[in-house]
């Protein structure tokens, strides 16, 4: 039994899908911002919405939660940083 599966006009599956033609292999800016926007909102607003950030806007918050705070977000932000150098050339940025 053939996997191919064959259309009303005569050309197979396997043979249409090769004849598309092929998407952009990379997201434009816009896009990708907007995704990683509707992608975190629930997050963020979560977060926005704790007392410590609320504190940390007003300028209220104790220097010790400060150090805290900034030390838990270095790894993210040390990774962050090193693959937009690594992908600097990318035509995303």
């Amino acid at each position: 039994m053939s996997s191919e599966v064959e259309t009303s006009e005569g050309v197979d599956e396997s043979e249409k899908n090769s004849m598309a033609p092929e998407k952009e292999n990379h997201t434009k800016m816009a896009d990708l911002s907007e995704l990683l926007k509707e992608g975190t909102k629930e997050a963020h607003d979560r977060a926005e919405n704790t007392q410590f950030v609320k504190d940390f806007l007003k300028g209220n918050i104790k220097k010790e939660l400060f150090k805290l705070a900034t030390t838990a977000l270095y790894f993210t932000y040390s990774a962050l940083e090193e693959e937009m150098d690594r992908n600097k050339d990318h035509p995303a940025f």
